[in-house]
């Protein structure tokens, strides 16, 4: 698809682009879906130092060697968000652990590998971070060669390059065919992905490290009725800050009626609601799904059903009856592909794209384009004077 096929605007935040062959479509759109991180909400303080913060905090405990908090960059993080299988962040810590531990000198995978089995798997995930911890103390700090970190970061960049909408499963599969020259390798893998791999706040190593360092010890507390351990401070969602406006909300509720507005996101309810405050009851109570919905849903149907599966984006259309026209608004691959995937269900799902909130502004706003896009927006408060301009009036 070339510029030409897009009706281009310049707008107060950026240019705006929509499909000339999607806008008799547009028009008669009668609810709109949100993702919540970047759309509604600005993360960019919060989830990304989150999982830069997780990861190193992990691998300091399980190797005795200190890795820098900001190690692990925000262009890092874009690239697993790119292969359109990493909307979850614990999966992003996943990945990044996994890799490092893999890339350890041997010794080092050889003491792990005795330590994980020492800690068992049935302490609390931080008593048994703390048991490995404790085990390199008695034997003496480790020393890596100082060209290990650089030479790590290349390597990880290469090998997110192999990863894919999977996810997890990819950088599993990954690492296992990188390695499979090693006798070894296999049951380490399978030692740290069992110490690592719980989906649980209060069994899983990296859910409850990052749910502590992202919410914050009281917040943490009220979310999981857990003790913090790590973090008595306030936590990184305080640096979040409210993309969409109220006014620009109450225009789409005044064109769209409040009962046609809902939520699918890979986030945890009760973060959301932290930060979104009152505006979330200006949303269709039956049309809010969120990571925990998710969740409940993949142990009853035991099968996985996070983004990109469009199961969040079908349940949260339920929720709105019959309809005509939906339109799913997003900030990554992982949306734009979700969204493509529920067209099998729902002929017209709409998919738009929001650019201006997240890290690499220009380079999303290109990738949008390459993947043909409906609706290219900045951000979502342009998306009520888009469909007035295009004749959508009101109910």
């Amino acid at each position: 698809m070339t510029l030409k096929e897009y009706l281009k605007l310049n707008l107060e935040n950026g240019e705006a682009y929509i499909r000339r062959d999607r806008i008799s479509q547009i028009k008669e759109v009668d609810g709109i879906i949100f993702d919540c991180d970047g759309v509604l909400i600005d993360i960019r303080e919060s989830y990304n130092k989150a999982i830069s913060k997780s990861a190193a905090y992990i691998l300091e405990k399980m190797t005795g060697f200190r890795f820098p908090e900001d190690l692990f960059s925000n262009e890092i993080i874009h690239m697993f968000r790119a292969t359109g299988g990493f909307n979850d962040d614990w999966d992003t810590v996943y990945g990044i652990i996994m890799f490092t531990l893999s890339k350890m000198p041997s010794e080092i995978r050889k003491r792990l590998t005795t330590f994980v089995e020492e800690a068992g798997f049935r302490n609390s995930p931080i008593g048994r971070l703390r048991f490995i911890e404790n085990c390199w103390k008695k034997i003496g700090a480790n020393t890596l060669d100082a060209g290990f970190l650089s030479e790590l970061v290349k390597d990880l960049k290469d090998f997110i390059k192999l990863l894919d909408s999977t996810g997890r499963r990819s950088v599993d599969e990954n690492l296992l065919k990188i390695h499979k020259q090693d006798a070894d390798f296999q049951r380490f893998h399978m030692l740290l992905k069992r110490f690592l791999n719980s989906k649980e706040v209060g069994r899983s190593v990296i859910a409850t490290v990052f749910e502590e360092l992202f919410c914050g010890a009281r917040l943490f507390k009220e979310a999981y009725g857990i003790n913090p351990r790590i973090n008595m401070e306030p936590g990184l969602i305080e640096n979040e800050r409210l993309i969409v406006k109220p006014k620009h909300l109450d225009s789409l509720i005044s064109i769209l009626g409040r009962k046609n507005l809902g939520i699918a996101s890979g986030s945890r309810r009760r973060s959301a609601e932290y930060i979104l405050g009152e505006l979330i009851k200006k949303f269709n109570p039956k049309s809010l799904v969120f990571a925990e919905d998710v969740e409940a849903a993949e142990r009853l149907l035991k099968k996985p059903l996070k983004k990109p599966h469009p199961y969040s984006l079908l349940r949260a259309a339920e929720g709105f009856g019959k309809v005509r026209s939906i339109i799913y608004v997003g900030d990554s691959m992982e949306d734009a592909i979700m969204a493509s995937r529920a067209r099998e269900e729902i002929e017209r799902v709409i998919f738009a794209g929001v650019y201006r909130y997240t890290i690499f502004e220009e380079e999303m706003l290109r990738i949008f384009l390459k993947y043909r896009c409906d609706i290219i927006l900045p951000t979502v408060n342009e998306l009520p004077s888009i469909l007035e301009m295009l004749g959508r009036g009101k109910n």
